[in-house]
């Protein structure tokens, strides 16, 4: 509807013109001294739009808030009589800077003296045909308090919305309600602050957000139920009065330190069995998915058809979730989990403290209602912790790009146990490009949800344009694609404070001045309208549940689903908005290569770690996703803390994976058998992994075969027996170390085993007792005969004592010249003939064995004769 061309005349005479500034939020106009100046609140301003049957009321507070009592205050409206033009003069209005009001409305003075600090509540009312307005349109008003003297003490611009006789085309107006909030923890376990936690309370901001979208009554009572066994909620698990089946049975008091001879290798019970390749064993272990199980959302009726819930009061709204919230929150209602403490305030070096906390009973109860109410309406995604996609394809980093969209997807469906609406593609913060439309589009997307300045108005465009315009197709394309522009109006208008005294009020005021403003412009053909607030919006329960009431009550709005807009015909579409760009501001705020490149530090880390892992599993992609956030664009030094907690804890899991030192090894010969256990600590993941042992000094000591490749269950040990050979008495240091399949170290240090070999003395004895039983056997022979001689001789001497009577018995008879002469010549010969054995057999005479000689035997011979 065309504004009456009097108005501008009228704004012309009545107040110059200042620049516009950037803000909407309402203005107190107060005189300059503001010491002396009391607070003005209006509380209410009833009805939202008059009619010309309506009776306007304002009411509100006056509080002297200095220590200066105000004499006689008045309390006033003055208005215009002549409405807006255009949006861009209610953006001046609001200010207090542009042209004032002119019209006195209703008033109401109060005698006597106003202390410090006391206040004064104040009701005005007026029949809406007594202010003269004229046709339909937004006219301007202020609240203003004078003291006795005539002086303003404090003002409040607002709005008044007038409907008149005449009759207004409805406005469509779809609503994008937003449950977001910037990235919660660090990797899965760690929090970093414990805001999440009193977020999603009843007074909490999500808890709000929720109770409000939801339009019907909330239960925020746990109950007595077990709500993480209601909601499915529980991870299945081994009892834990049994023992897993996937358990070892060595474990590190059971590592052999010692190997002897006789050690043998026993079988599959001693040695790890080789395994097949990590890729080979994807198997059921790979298919859970991180976190538990969304519960089966629906029935079948009785022709198989699923039954989808649907909003059966209340405005239709489109539920913009952010999937890294939506995660957060369900680890922090199944699990304990830690929490970071003054993670900026730690010195450099020093890990931040932490403290642990039970699974959150207010996060359980809003998930409950989450899963009870979402359903009903339409629900569409941001990437998974609204990463910052056009820097991630600047940057080279596709497959993180890629995982977003993914990781949205899976956390939406394990969190709120239901699939979220692809055909949308919500981008972080309502900004793309190309590659980014391109990228949503692989994934099935075709309706954008964007934000003003990614498709501005066109310049020659004085009015509102619809929401919808046209996107450039790509030829693999199976819809054309469009997007679906947020008002920046509306958007800056829920912005607006509203916890403060009387916020809530002005702030309604002006949204159905807003729409109302809109409603009335003169164009051609139906618009669309899309209230999108910001993805950090913080609105009070009154403006929250007041705009989406506002949208039902206001007669110039009529709700739509965002689901049901559809694109403008062919025929119809004017060049209402530029084409799809990327705002110069945003390119220069975006996550930039230095950062993304310390992130890919840490992505390494995680490569590496996940090469050990059975199947796909990747359990730091959220994590290293979370780090691409376009959170943290204007959070630097928290983002870099963040990211050194996300690297210690990779190096941390990939440690779980570790051998275990043993004793010192002694072999007791050359050859022997030594037991590595290698143990995964981990609790929820499978790893192959290969063994190298080597050793230090391989021409002192051999490794043998042994089983270097194998998977390890979680949290089991296993033993893999090595065998050693050594060549040469000592220690020789061995080196044992855990790589991945492709012979990457995954630590970076190997654990050494000291083995000390003392066989080889053995061996020395051996040979010399051979030697020695070679002499033996080479002696023996002269040795015997010398005892039969001893023996022969002892007998003759007694036979001869014998047959010489009594008179020879202390006389022994020696024998002749001859004989004495024959026997020392025997004597000689059996000694020459001994002596030639001896060293035909041995080589030479071992001549420290002494002779058996007897108690008198003289020496001063060779030794065979007897005294």
């Amino acid at each position: 509807m065309r504004r009456t061309a009097s108005a501008a005349a009228v704004m012309a005479m009545t107040a110059a013109l200042l620049p516009i500034p950037a803000t909407l939020s309402p203005v107190s106009a107060e005189p300059e001294n503001e010491e002396s100046v009391p607070s003005l609140v209006v509380d209410r301003i009833t009805p939202d739009a008059i009619d010309e049957d309506s009776t306007l009321r304002v009411s509100g507070e006056v509080t002297n808030a200095t220590d200066t009592s105000v004499e006689d205050v008045t309390v006033r409206i003055r208005y215009s009589r002549h409405s807006f033009d255009s949006r861009e003069e209610m953006d001046e209005f609001a200010t207090g800077e542009g042209w004032q009001p002119d019209a006195e409305g209703p008033e109401k003075e109060f005698k006597g003296g106003l202390e410090p600090d006391q206040g004064l509540e104040y009701s005005l009312s007026t029949p809406a045909k007594d202010l003269d307005l004229g046709s339909y349109g937004v006219y301007p008003m202020v609240v203003e308090a004078l003291d006795g003297d005539g002086e303003r003490l404090g003002a409040q611009y607002t709005f008044l919305p007038y409907t008149g006789k005449d009759d207004v085309d409805e406005l469509d107006l779809a609503w994008v309600w937003p449950l977001m909030d910037e990235p919660q923890r660090a990797d899965d376990d760690t929090f970093l602050s414990e805001d999440l936690h009193s977020s999603v309370a009843e007074e909490g901001r999500l808890g709000r957000l929720l109770a409000a979208g939801a339009q019907v009554p909330l239960s925020f009572d746990p109950g007595d139920e077990d709500l993480v066994e209601e909601l499915g909620l529980e991870e299945e698990g081994p009892e834990e009065d049994e023992p897993s089946p996937d358990a070892e049975s060595p474990t590190a008091e059971e590592s052999p330190s010692e190997a002897s001879p006789g050690d043998e290798p026993t079988g599959d019970d001693a040695t790890a069995e080789e395994s097949p390749s990590p890729e080979a064993s994807a198997s059921a272990e790979d298919g859970a998915t991180e976190g538990p199980q969304a519960p089966e959302e629906t029935e079948e009726d009785a022709e198989g058809e699923v039954e989808t819930p649907a909003r059966t009061e209340g405005v239709p709204i489109t539920w913009a979730v952010d999937p890294g919230t939506m995660d957060d929150v369900l680890r922090i209602a199944t699990e304990e989990h830690d929490v970071l403490e003054d993670l900026l305030e730690v010195p450099g070096g020093t890990e931040p403290e932490r403290h642990q906390r039970a699974a959150d009973v207010p996060a359980q109860v809003w998930l409950r209602e989450a899963r009870r109410v979402l359903p009903a309406d339409t629900v569409v995604t941001t990437p998974y912790a609204n990463a910052d996609l056009v820097a991630l394809l600047r940057n080279d980093l596709h497959v993180d790009a890629d995982a977003s969209l993914t990781l949205a997807q899976e956390a939406v469906r394990r969190s709120l146990a239901l699939e979220a609406d692809t055909g949308y593609a919500f981008p972080a913060r309502g900004l793309m490009d190309e590659n980014v439309q391109q990228l949503y589009s692989s994934h099935g997307a075709h309706r954008f949800i964007l934000r003003e300045s990614a498709m501005p108005t066109a310049s020659w465009l004085s009015t509102t344009p619809t929401a919808q315009a046209p996107l450039t197709a790509a030829e693999d394309d199976e819809e054309d694609p469009f997007a679906l522009v947020a008002d920046a109006g509306l958007t800056e208008v829920l912005s607006m404070p509203s916890h403060g005294p009387g916020e809530s009020a002005l702030a309604l005021q002006r949204f159905a001045a807003e729409t109302a403003m809109i409603a009335g412009e003169d164009v051609r053909g139906d618009r669309v309208v899309v209230a999108a607030p910001p993805a950090g919006w913080d609105p009070s329960t009154e403006l929250a549940s007041g705009v989406l009431e506002a949208t039902e009550d206001l007669p110039w709005l009529s709700a739509e689903r965002l689901d049901e807009i559809e694109p403008t015909a062919q025929d119809d579409r004017e060049e209402t908005r530029s084409g799809l760009r990327y705002p110069d501001r945003a390119a220069e705020q975006e996550l930039g290569s230095g950062y993304l490149g310390e992130v890919e530090d840490v992505s390494r880390d995680v490569r590496l770690f996940n090469s050990i892992l059975v199947g796909d599993s990747d359990p730091f992609r959220p994590a290293i996703v979370r780090l691409e956030s376009v959170y943290w664009r204007e959070r630097e030094a928290r983002a870099g803390a963040t990211r050194s907690v996300v690297g210690q804890s990779v190096q941390e899991r990939m440690q779980d994976v570790r051998v275990i030192p043993g004793e010192p090894v002694t072999l007791a010969s050359s050859t022997g058998i030594t037991g590595v256990l290698v143990a995964n600590d981990l609790e929820d993941e499978s790893v192959y992994v290969h063994l190298s042992i080597y050793s230090e000094n391989s021409e002192r000591l051999g490794i043998g075969t042994y089983t270097s490749d194998f998977q390890i269950a979680p949290g089991a040990k296993t033993t893999v027996y090595v065998p050693l050979s050594a060549r040469i008495n000592g220690t020789t240091a061995v080196h044992v170390s855990l790589q991945n399949s492709n012979g990457e170290p995954i630590s970076p240090q190997d654990t050494v085993i000291q083995v000390n070999a003392t066989g080889l003395g053995t061996q020395a004895l051996l040979i010399s007792g051979i030697g020695l039983l070679i002499l033996i056997a080479a002696l023996a022979p002269r040795a015997l005969r010398k005892w039969a001689r001893r023996q022969a001789a002892k007998a003759n001497a007694a036979e001869g004592g014998v047959t010489g009577g009594d008179e020879d018995d202390e006389t022994e008879e020696e024998p002749s010249d001859g004989e004495d002469a024959k026997s020392e010549q025997d004597a000689k010969d059996t000694d020459s003939e001994d002596t030639s054995r001896s060293e035909d057999t041995s080589g030479s005479e071992d001549e420290s064995v002494p002779e058996d000689t007897g108690p008198g035997e003289d020496r001063s011979n060779d030794g065979d004769t007897r005294t």
